[in-house]
Parts: structure tokens; C-alpha cells; sequence
């Protein structure tokens, strides 16, 4: 029986819009009293069935359940806002979750933002090895792998510079090689790579589906490019408003997400 590596229960994302805290001091120890108590926040909309009408707060994500078992490729699709990369900063623990609960197992390597994890004094070099360290290698692993990741980065002349001076297709090749060798369980990458040259998401499209193949290992991947989603993913989620519309084949997800997004182009089109 193949094992779950991600499980995710009940989760919920808010964010609040324009004000730091709650606009008001006796909401904002109204909010800090209820999560010193462990007890719902009083002043959240998370559970209000007309939190869409709140102009203080937003729910990125709202009540998503999903679980992926080791090995399975998983593309996220949608509209831009839909909630994707927020769900995917999650699984990252780059953002915690305002309610529910995400279980991972496994080393996971992730590809999300341009120059996220890299520390611009640091050459290419030295941030591999903060990378890799980062991630649970330890210095003789990584020092058996540089050579691999500065080959697939296409970048060594520069390898020795710091990555502040690194254009933006130098950085997410970089990201990319140092997340693909880290021989992870779970890789997570968002559009980021729609940033490269054709030549080289083309390789790095090559190189997800030979780590996926070699290693069985999990594949969580955003794009707007169908065309990449078809060619990688075997199980797609749609996400909508925050809300997951669609999970299912990618085939049939991918010709839901097109037919929808006609419909709602016609739609605007009319009401114009």
C-alpha cells in the first residue's frame, strides 16, 4: 500500500487587507487573548459563510483537504489569485497556515520565489552549500554534487560571484539545480521557471520527470502551461477562490480548467 506524504486537513489561509493588527487595540487583545487560550479568534472570518463580503480580510485558502501518496505528480492550476502559491508557501513552511493541519514526510526541496533562500553577499558556490545544509546534507554530500549543479546551472563563470549581481534567469537556474540534486522526496516548483529561456525549461522540464521516474519521489508543480502540466503531472488540482474546484485526471482537469476559463471570458465579455 503506497504511504501518504502529504496530508493536509482543514486548512485555512487569511490574510487582512491595508492595516497591521485589527484596527484597534481592544481587537487586537481581543485576537492575541484567543491564541494564547488556543480558542477561535474572534475577529477571524474563517467559519462566517459570507466571509467573501468582509473588506478587512481575505481567505487565500479555505477548508482545503488533499492527500498525495509518494510518487504521485500533482500540477496546480488556475486563475492568477486562485490560492496556488500560497498553498505551495504552505507546504514549504514558508507561511503557516491560519487553521488546520499539514503533515509531510520526506526531505522536500522547493523552487518557489526568485532568489528565495539565497544570500545575495554569498557567491553561487557558497550559497550551495547553505542550501544544501539547509536542506539536511551534510558538506561531503554536497561537495560530490557541486559539480553536477554548476554544470546543469549553465552558469559557471559566474559561480564565484555574488548572486547579487546575478540577473533573474541567472538565479532560477541556480535555484533550480540546487533543489533538482538534492535528491529530494518531495519537489516543489512554482511558475518560477516561465523566468528562463525556452532551452533551459526545457531541461528543467526533463529533469522533474527523470527525478520523479528515478527516484519515485513527489512532484507538486504550478504552471499556466498546460502543455508542461500534461507532460509531467498524472493527477491535477484546480484551484478556485481559494477552494480546490476540481481534482481529478489531468486530461480531464486540464479540458475543465480551459472550458471554464472560455466561459469566463464569454461572460465578461457580455456583462461589457
Amino acid at each position: 500500500m503506497t504511504e501518504n506524504v502529504i496530508e493536509v486537513n482543514k486548512l485555512y489561509k487569511e490574510y487582512q487587507l491595508g492595516v497591521i493588527g485589527r484596527g484597534t487595540l481592544y481587537r487586537d487583545l481581543q485576537s492575541l487573548y484567543a491564541k494564547i487560550m488556543n480558542k477561535p479568534d474572534p475577529n477571524s472570518i474563517i467559519g462566517m459563510e459570507d466571509y467573501e463580503k468582509s473588506k478587512k480580510n481575505i481567505l487565500a485558502l479555505s477548508n482545503i483537504n488533499v492527500t498525495i501518496k509518494n510518487g504521485e505528480k500533482i500540477g496546480l492550476i488556475g486563475h492568477n489569485g486562485a490560492g496556488k502559491s500560497t498553498f505551495l508557501k504552505i507546504l514549504s513552511r514558508i507561511t503557516a497556515p491560519s487553521k488546520g493541519e499539514v503533515k509531510i514526510l520526506g526531505r522536500t526541496a522547493s523552487l518557489l520565489e526568485v532568489g528565495t533562500g539565497f544570500h545575495p553577499e554569498l557567491t553561487g558556490r557558497e550559497n550551495i552549500y547553505l542550501n544544501g545544509s539547509i536542506n539536511g546534507l551534510k558538506i561531503n554530500d554536497i561537495d560530490k554534487k557541486i559539480d553536477k549543479i554548476i554544470d546543469f546551472s549553465q552558469i559557471d563563470k559566474f559561480i564565484d560571484t555574488p548572486v547579487k549581481r546575478y540577473s533573474t534567469g541567472m538565479f532560477v537556474k541556480l535555484g533550480f539545480a540546487v533543489a533538482a540534486f538534492l535528491d529530494p522526496d518531495i519537489l516543489i516548483v512554482d511558475e518560477v521557471l516561465a523566468v528562463g529561456d525556452a532551452a533551459f525549461r526545457e531541461r528543467a522540464i526533463n529533469k522533474m520527470s527523470e527525478i520523479s521516474k528515478s527516484k519515485n519521489s513527489t512532484l507538486v508543480f504550478v504552471s499556466h502551461n498546460m502543455q508542461s502540466i500534461r507532460e509531467l503531472c498524472d493527477r491535477v488540482l484546480i484551484f478556485k477562490n481559494g477552494l480546490i474546484a476540481f481534482d481529478g485526471p489531468t486530461d480531464k482537469a486540464v479540458n475543465e480548467y480551459i472550458t471554464s476559463s472560455v466561459s469566463d471570458i464569454k461572460r465578461k465579455n457580455e456583462l461589457n
